[in-house]
């Protein structure tokens, strides 16, 4: 993943053009924000702390690819992302999540990552580690099986792996709940952490002598000697620091929360979700199970349909801090098309892999692509237009009977022809009333 850090803005573009279709605009906006995080690295203190990431907002349908640009972003380098919904957030004394959930979403998932790179390095000395133990535990069998090196090189062949050894492994003890776990309520359950790891110093952790194969053994002393390595290491300082320096938050529906001037009942709490998240996208620190942690340098992206609103209609702190807008354009039925076939893993690629498992060979025409595109452009015209996740709609529509069918049904080799799915998606479009595969 460090190659990828340093891609240039116009390599970033080309790599987000194989996942998704069209928004270059959109494209060139990250690619540029992503660069300048790297740009920032290279300046010397104290400027570099006087340089902010340039937040934008996406505007732009549902379905037309925002979500999904910032995730792949995020993909791209490794970096921690949360993707929150501004409408589950109320403002305190409203019921509702506490926007600093965001954050601790985000360390929580920055933390992981560090974590899984310092198991990815310290594999080979915990490894290490666990054959000295089997060797010991052989050992004292009074068995012969020859030297260390010898012993060695039998386990590495798995000559001994059905043997049979003695060992000490340690218990894990039974979690004890000092306060209630409460979704959002990021003090309560950081407190729960806290006494737990009090009471496991306090009370020890047991040993238990048990009788286990070599093969076995090896994975759970693994799992032991790697926490072992793992505790007390720097790994989650690490994820803080992933993610006050590389962290990005996206924050879908924010033109939900945008309330009248003066008004009242949800209005006021949508003006409320606003003034809360203002001090995040500022800039401030937030407490978390792994400690504090800043906002300052995490990159927010926000996004959201803004029918009837634009992002003029937020409150005048917000909209400074969101400098850059970009417009999502509406997929036309050369652009459906297009997301139906072209990208990696696109959804057309999806189905003909799972009926594949079922040993299912379908093979679509060009035809009954064009049908599918085409179909799918007709219902978001005549209903909710919900852009790409469309495709799926009709694609299970069209393939149900395979679906269904495979494998005792239907099996071998299966063409899709454009007159077949005219006739099938005809159907569709006639009882496009129905909400089972219109949703």
């Amino acid at each position: 993943m460090q190659a990828t850090k340093v891609m240039t803005p116009a390599e970033t573009v080309k790599w987000l053009d194989r996942h998704v279709v069209g928004q270059d605009q959109a494209k060139r906006a990250v690619s540029i924000a992503l660069r300048n995080r790297y740009r920032r690295r290279l300046i010397e203190e104290p400027m570099q702390s006087e340089i902010y990431p340039s937040n934008l907002i996406m505007m732009g349908p549902t379905g037309v690819g925002k979500t999904e640009i910032a995730r792949r972003m995020a993909n791209l380098v490794g970096a921690p992302f949360v993707k929150v919904e501004a409408t589950k957030y109320t403002e305190t004394g409203y019921v509702g999540r506490d926007v600093e959930g965001i954050i601790r979403d985000l360390v929580r998932s920055a933390v992981n990552l560090a974590t899984k790179k310092a198991r990815q390095e310290k594999r080979e000395e915990a490894e290490a580690r666990v054959n000295k133990r089997i060797i010991a535990s052989i050992s004292l069998n009074g068995v012969n099986y020859g030297s260390e090196e010898e012993l060695q090189e039998l386990l590495d062949i798995g000559r001994l792996d059905s043997l049979e050894i003695e060992l000490s492994l340690t218990e894990k003890a039974i979690g004890v709940e000092i306060f209630p776990m409460i979704p959002g309520q990021g003090f309560d359950n950081q407190m729960n952490d806290q006494m737990k790891k009090m009471l496991d110093k306090v009370i020890g952790k047991r040993k238990k002598k048990i009788r286990i194969t070599v093969s076995d053994a090896r994975k759970k002393l693994f799992e032991e000697e790697l926490g072992r390595i793992l505790e007390g290491g720097d790994h989650v300082q690490e994820g803080l620091k992933l993610a006050q320096e590389e962290g990005i938050v996206f924050i879908d529906e924010i033109d939900k929360i945008i309330g009248s001037e003066g008004g009242s009942g949800p209005d006021v709490s949508r003006m409320g979700v606003q003034r809360d998240l203002l001090p995040l996208v500022e800039g401030s620190t937030v407490s978390t199970r792994y400690g504090p942690v800043k906002t300052d340098h995490m990159l927010f992206i926000a996004a959201g349909a803004f029918h009837g609103s634009s992002p003029a209609d937020l409150i005048p702190e917000l909209q400074g801090r969101f400098p850059l807008r970009v417009s999502l354009d509406p997929l036309s039925e050369l652009d459906l098309l297009r997301i139906l076939t072209e990208p990696e893993s696109c959804i057309l690629s999806q189905y003909i892999q799972l009926l594949a498992a079922d040993n299912v060979e379908l093979i679509v025409e060009d035809q009954a692509k064009k049908k599918i595109a085409a179909t799918a452009r007709y219902l978001n015209d005549e209903k909710e237009d919900i852009g790409a996740r469309r495709l799926r709609s009709v694609l299970s529509y069209l393939l149900d009977e395979y679906l269904f069918g495979a494998p005792d049904l239907i099996s071998g080799r299966i063409r899709l022809t454009g007159r077949k799915a005219k006739d099938r998606l005809g159907m569709l479009v006639e009882r496009r009333d129905e909400e089972g595969y219109i949703l």
